[in-house]
């Protein structure tokens, strides 16, 4: 009663002083809450001192048990007396974790203390681990003291403060925290149920679901703080940032799951648009608040939240009436959700009691939301896998008349393949016949072309040679009968008037034509023919030799025989201008067909002169270089010159078929020496250097070995 008299006294003298609200606290049992028992003023422009606070008049105190003071970037200044009549340490806790700073006074009228905790210290540096900011009061028994509360924050502002012994705020701290775990149980088994139904089915909607499950998870612990207490107590910038961060993103991922789950893109697609510029807008925000314009982020987020609400109200709606069974539960979970956050409003505005219902009611409304919401992805997979029913069904009514089309075509295109087949056959036919024809004539034109390429005189020396022989033999011809004639007349048995009277026409035609006459013409005709034969020998014997190539044996020879042969069938005036140099070694005779190595030897020779006459200029004399040598079974040829030498890209395509650096030649000379070489087991290499010369080195065994199963065919 003593006490109480005091209190009574004391408050009496403030009122009439108009001092600072009083706060009695007499129940230890219990907490007192002080929203409505502390005048709060609004410091504007953020320049009051304590001093001037504690000086003049209070301000205002809110009816409200716990004020909802907004969004904003005002300071606030909460003033009350405090009266103790309890004997327990008291405790202040702001049951608001998420403030950027907070400064409690403490004056009896001698002295002023402060304690100061701010957003940018790790929650470690607290005296109290709680998630709430929490001060020792220091009032004994019976004291009256004043205290000032200075806050501010980037997020609204409910002026929830508590006053208590630690024992009473740590069994309130318990349950919270109790409460707040089974919220996250929840959480989680909805996490791993959904995230195991995605890996079954790999529905990118439960993907989607998933975060947005994580990402609510993450927002409701760090509102009431336990993420700074429990995850990131040592990161008080992640802290400030947390916030924000979860809830956009978790705003984001419900846009994104709401437009598979809905399939807002076939059923509403301009809406669809609506919703993916709200993606943007929530993304945005993070640039803002990044900026540092953290309110400025923060209002947007409120109000784009507001407006969002809506759209999907009116969408579900929609859905709903075009048919979308999934849609009830959308609607149905989401209705749930809004209705928990209109009540946990409410309750801060005194519109409802203050319970532990509404206290708790966003975590309740987000749990039964999640629950809701996996119940509505389990039914979309009936009914997914009833459309999936339906689908295979028509595939398969699909797949018969495709079959029964495919049987009709099949026996029109089966008659028509045949009446193709034989028209195929029938050109065939023809292709083959022109076929014949045609590698009748190629083989025709290779024969022509090689006999052409193995005769080495000038085409014009054997016409000339063939076409001497009628020109000489019709005047030959002519005067062998005029002689027969005269003969004749002379050996007939005739009277003597007959030959008296021929005798006359035989003088007659001795005076046409005498025998000196007649005789000079024979000499002069035989004379001709005896020169032509003398001179076009070797012409006749080439073209024997390259006509009867398949006639030829093996036999043993010299080959230094063999090359002065192939020399002396070529132009001999050629050497004039060519310096011959020969170093013939004495060798063993080797098994070959002479006439052959002699064509061979002919063609490279041949070859070797030419490329001396193309580079040599006026007054230069060439060189060619014969020699020969031996080992045990082998004999070589060298035969090098100075001439035009070769490039790599000439090297490697000396020896094919109709391949010439030549304007007249056909490409055959050097294919058909190697051919000839190489039927005797023999090679040929070439050393060459372009602008210095050539040098072609022939390997020949000494004893031929036929390594075909036709002795004939490496010969020919």
């Amino acid at each position: 009663m003593k006490y109480l008299f005091i209190v009574l006294l004391s408050a009496a003298i403030i009122s009439v002083a108009g001092a600072s609200p009083i706060v009695t606290y007499t129940n230890a049992a219990e907490k007192l809450n002080i929203g409505n028992k502390a005048s709060i003023r609004i410091d504007t422009n953020q320049t009051y001192t304590i001093h001037q606070i504690l000086s003049d008049t209070p301000e205002y105190v809110y009816p409200e048990a716990m004020p909802n003071l907004g969004l904003s970037s005002y300071v606030y200044w909460a003033t009350f007396d405090l009266v103790n009549t309890s004997s327990e340490n008291l405790i202040l806790k702001f049951n608001q974790p998420l403030l950027n700073e907070i400064t409690l006074y403490r004056t009896d009228g001698k002295s002023l203390s402060e304690i100061t905790y701010s957003e940018s210290e790790p929650f470690l540096s607290r005296k109290y681990y709680y998630p709430s900011y929490a001060f020792d009061m220091n009032a004994n028994m019976g004291d009256t003291i004043t205290y000032v509360l200075r806050f501010k924050s980037n997020e609204p502002i409910i002026f929830d403060v508590d006053i208590a012994n630690q024992s009473v705020i740590a069994k309130e701290e318990l349950q919270q925290e109790l409460i707040t775990g089974i919220f996250i149980g929840i959480i989680f088994v909805m996490l791993f149920y959904n995230l195991f139904i995605y890996f079954t089915v790999l529905d990118s909607s439960y993907l989607a679901y998933v975060c947005y499950i994580i990402c609510i998870g993450l927002t409701h612990i760090t509102l009431p703080g336990y993420g700074f207490k429990y995850i990131w107590p040592n990161f008080p910038a992640f802290n400030d940032l947390s916030v924000t961060l979860f809830s956009v993103f978790a705003a984001v991922f419900a846009i994104e799951f709401l437009k598979q789950f809905l399939r807002t893109k076939q059923h509403v697609p301009r809406v669809h648009k609506l919703f993916s510029l709200f993606e943007i807008i929530f993304i945005c925000t993070l640039l803002i608040y990044f900026t540092g314009n953290k309110l400025l982020a923060f209002t947007i987020i409120q109000l784009i939240t507001f407006v969002l609400c809506i759209c999907i109200i009116v969408t579900a709606i929609k859905i709903i009436y075009i048919g979308y069974r999934p849609a009830i539960f959308f609607l149905t979970a989401w209705l749930i959700l809004l209705l928990s956050a209109c009540i946990f409003i409410a309750k801060d505005f005194d519109i409802i009691p203050y319970n532990f219902f509404t206290i708790h009611a966003m975590q309740i409304g987000s749990a039964v939301e999640v629950i809701l919401l996996s119940f509505a992805l389990a039914d979309k997979i009936n009914i997914l896998k009833k459309e999936k029913e339906l689908s295979q069904a028509q595939a398969v009514n699909a797949l018969m008349q495709n079959k029964m089309i495919l049987i009709n075509q099949n026996i029109v295109l089966e008659r028509k393949v045949g009446e193709r087949t034989k028209e195929i056959e029938n050109t065939n036919n023809e292709l083959y016949k022109a076929l014949a024809e045609l590698k009748k004539a190629q083989t025709h034109l290779l024969n022509t072309e090689k006999i052409s390429s193995m005769n080495p005189y000038p085409t014009d020396e054997t016409n000339k040679t063939i076409h001497f022989i009628p020109s000489v033999a019709n005047p030959l011809k002519k005067d062998l009968d005029d002689i027969h004639d005269l003969l004749n007349k002379y050996s007939m048995d005739t009277p003597a008037d007959t030959i008296k009277k021929d005798s006359i026409k035989i003088d007659t035609s001795q005076n046409k034509n005498d025998n000196a006459s007649i005789k000079a013409e024979m000499e002069l005709l035989f004379n001709n023919i005896e020169n032509r034969s003398v001179t076009k020998v070797p012409v006749t014997k080439g073209l024997r030799i390259s006509y009867q190539l398949d006639h030829t044996d093996l036999k043993r020879i010299q080959v230094s025989e063999s090359i002065n042969s192939a020399l002396t069938r070529l132009d001999s005036d050629i050497f004039n201008s060519i310096e011959l140099v020969k170093n013939f070694s004495a060798m063993p005779e080797i098994e070959c067909s002479s006439e052959k190595l002699q064509l061979a030897l002919i063609h490279i020779l041949t070859n070797a002169i030419q490329a001396i006459e193309e580079k040599k200029g006026a007054g230069d004399k060439g060189l060619l270089f014969i020699r020969t040598f031996s080992n045990n079974d082998n004999v070589s040829i060298n035969i090098k010159d100075n001439g035009i030498g070769m490039t790599d890209e000439v090297k490697e395509k000396i020896f094919e078929p109709f391949f010439t650096t030549k304007a007249m030649g056909k490409g055959l000379g050097l294919s058909t020496a190697l051919s000839i070489i190489s039927a005797h087991n023999g090679t040929i290499e070439l050393n060459t250097v372009c602008g210095e010369g050539t040098e072609c080195i022939i390997t020949l065994p000494i004893n031929y070995v036929n390594n075909t199963a036709d002795p004939s065919i490496g010969l020919y």
